[in-house]
């Protein structure tokens, strides 16, 4: 198959290099893509008011706490079609039980979401004001949850095939559909109806329905990326949900975590939780860098894990983690030199750019060790030890992030204190990432000597 991406283990790493950019730079534009898309979706709000920034902002973060449930089958489903097609086996059962799974557990959301989401906002500290801008962007995205269920799905299934290139035009459709839609219904244009924040939700819901269409059509007209099968093996599901369930705990615990921390934040009131959603949207460039490389190691270790081909693991891995933190840590610069212009190309407001420019320099200091800690964690999932990560995860953000913030804003009450803890944590996780990665491939590569093997 040519869509196999083996690492030679004696292969020169700018030849791995290209290889993975290859793999990756389609992931990258994709998750620019989506954070330009998040990030204008706040600059349209932000002509309504500072609480429709942050009220949409939240809402956001606490998205990833809801598609954290989605982890189960979008993981399972890349990280299992990456083993099998390493392994040269027909890809179709994780992918239909990706599919079944993402249903299941998107239809209750479609009920009782929004007045969940918005309430666990309230007790982790938001205003009342801030939660009811929050629903009115929310309702309209819990209604059609399933849609962005089964999205995440098919983009999960190309991106384990190997083919990165479909969904980024796909996202590329998506994102165009979302801004245009947003600015026309928030503000009312060419005789839509003004629904204000609601208008942001009603956007993004319009701009995935079309996407998944897109999806739909690919596979029905062109059967790609591969010819499904109806073949529901019951050992495949057990494996998704072994594969799957630690993620979507550790996905579903850290962004409960995070937002519990963002709640820390946001007792100072809604400037610095607007300041806070600023300086994540600015940070989100570097950060979905790291993230696509992390999807583009997931893949590169579970091709190579199936084929049995650990010493090129080995290989691949070391070259995505120097690259990944040599681009990230230029990012870093970028962030240490300039926050204060990228911070008012989201909001005029000086209280808030000023909080802002607080946080861009903390985290800019960060920004390599993120870059360790995502594509180890990524390559160990790869392996399907998506447990490592869990334990990882989850210890790390209580232990080195929360309860310092928690003891240190009594005696320091500023929003800087848990801005600060939030870098040590990233370069804490990332040395014991290192740590749990190294452990595991010298057991794979000492006790097991196997040939390269032929696409």
């Amino acid at each position: 198959m040519d869509n196999k991406i083996l690492i030679d283990p004696s292969e020169d790493r700018i030849n791995i290099a290209k290889k993975v950019s290859k793999l990756a730079l389609p992931i990258i534009f994709s998750n620019l893509l989506y954070a330009v898309e998040t990030s204008v979706s706040l600059i349209l709000v932000s002509g309504i008011s500072s609480t429709a920034v942050a009220g949409v902002g939240y809402s956001n973060s606490m998205l990833w706490f809801i598609y954290s449930l989605m982890a189960l089958s979008y993981t399972g489903t890349s990280v299992l079609i990456a083993q099998r097609v390493g392994a040269g086996k027909d890809p179709s059962p994780a992918f239909l039980w990706g599919l079944i799974l993402a249903f299941l557990i998107a239809l209750p959301l479609t009920f009782f979401g929004a007045d969940i989401t918005t309430a666990i906002m309230v007790q982790f500290g938001a205003s009342k004001e801030v939660a009811e801008v929050s629903y009115q962007y929310l309702e309209p995205i819990f209604l059609f949850i399933t849609v962005g269920f089964l999205l995440e799905v098919f983009y999960a299934a190309y991106n384990g095939y190997g083919d990165t290139k479909t969904p980024f035009k796909i996202d590329l459709l998506i994102s165009l559909t979302d801004i245009i839609f947003s600015y026309l219904l928030i503000y009312g244009k060419f005789g839509l109806p003004r629904l204000e924040v609601a208008g942001a939700g009603w956007g993004m819901v319009i701009a995935e329905v079309l996407g998944l269409l897109a999806y739909l059509y690919l596979y029905i007209a062109y059967r790609r990326p591969f010819p499904v099968r109806l073949d529901l093996g019951r050992d495949v599901l057990l494996k998704m949900l072994r594969i799957g369930s630690p993620t979507a705990l550790e996905r579903a615990i850290t962004s409960l975590s995070f937002n519990i921390f963002v709640g820390m934040v946001a007792r100072f009131g809604d400037k610095a939780l607007a300041a806070h959603q600023v300086g994540l949207r600015v940070e989100s460039v570097s950060f979905m860098v790291g993230f696509g490389f992390m999807i583009a190691s997931t893949v590169v270790s579970g091709q190579n894990f199936g084929a049995g081909n650990y010493k090129g693991l080995q290989r691949g891995i070391s070259t995505i983690v120097h690259l990944t933190a040599f681009i990230m840590g230029l990012a870093g610069v970028f962030l240490l030199l300039f926050p204060r212009e990228f911070s008012y190309f989201f909001v005029k407001d000086s209280q808030v750019v000023d909080l802002a420019v607080y946080y861009l320099v903390i985290v800019a200091l960060s920004q390599p060790q993120m870059a360790y800690a995502s594509i180890y964690s990524g390559a160990l999932k790869g392996m399907g030890k998506t447990h490592i990560p869990l334990m990882i995860n989850i210890s790390s953000f209580w232990l080195f992030r929360i309860i310092p913030s928690y003891v240190f804003i009594k005696f320091f009450p500023s929003p800087i204190v848990p801005w600060v803890f939030m870098s040590v944590e990233t370069t804490l996780r990332a040395l014991i990432f290192y740590l749990a990665y190294r452990r595991i491939i010298s057991k794979l590569t000492s006790h097991t000597i196997k040939e390269m093997p032929t696409s």
